[in-house]
This record gives structure tokens, C-alpha cells and sequence, in this order.
């Protein structure tokens, strides 16, 4: 995994809830190895998720890689604004994207390179 890649998952849609606004959708979603959980506001007209869906997720530092722009279909570009201890040994991570609003939670061995700065979100179907 290269130096400025934070977090490289797949995850499975398990939620969405497009109720709210028209264009923008609130997924919820879980890793293959379902220690990492997943809550991300996105532009589904760019992007449309549906229930059931699998993606790859990137969080980056920079895109200094052309290979990892190329290979996304949607990339964010955001802040992360918290970082606090949740429940049984682990650890959220809030991050907004403009605005739109994402949240993850897993263990501190896997989101321990996320602290409150910059960041990309690279999403691939």
C-alpha cells in the first residue's frame, strides 16, 4: 500500500436513505471483513449506489499518483473534523466533503493514519 493511501476497503451497501434531499443520498455500508462500518453522504446522480452494491474505498492524503485518479469513478476532496473513541476498542472518524458528510468506524489499527487533516475519498465500483 503506498505512503499516502489511509484506508483501502471494499464495502457492501447495506442502507440508503435518499429521503432528505434530491440529488444526495446518505449510504451505510460495511468491509468484506465487516470491521469497518460506514455512513457517507454522496451526489447519486454522479454516483448512484443501490442496496447490495459493492465498492472500493481510498481514503488518500494526495492525489500525487495519476494511476489513482484514473481508476476512480468518483473522488472528494474533504477534512477530517473528529477523530474520538467509540465503543469496544474503537475508534470514528468524521470527515466533510463540502458539506456532505461521511463517518467511519473500525478498529484503531486499521483508521490510526487518520487525524484531523485533508483528505481524498476515491470511490470504484
Amino acid at each position: 500500500m503506498s505512503e499516502s493511501i489511509l484506508v483501502d476497503e471494499i464495502f457492501t451497501v447495506s442502507d440508503v436513505n435518499s429521503e432528505k434531499y434530491q440529488r444526495v443520498s446518505r449510504i451505510t455500508a460495511s468491509s468484506a471483513q465487516n470491521d469497518l462500518d460506514l455512513i457517507l453522504d454522496i451526489n447519486t446522480q454522479l454516483y448512484p449506489l443501490e442496496k447490495g452494491a459493492t465498492f472500493s474505498l481510498q481514503l488518500t492524503s494526495n492525489l500525487n499518483s495519476p494511476d489513482l485518479k484514473e481508476a476512480a469513478d468518483y473522488i472528494m476532496y474533504g477534512k477530517v473534523y473528529r477523530v474520538e473513541e467509540a465503543k469496544d476498542d474503537k475508534i470514528s472518524v468524521y470527515i466533510s466533503y463540502g458539506g456532505l458528510l461521511m463517518s467511519i468506524e473500525g478498529s484503531h489499527r486499521k483508521l490510526y493514519r487518520l487525524s484531523k487533516d485533508n483528505v481524498y475519498l476515491l470511490l470504484r465500483k
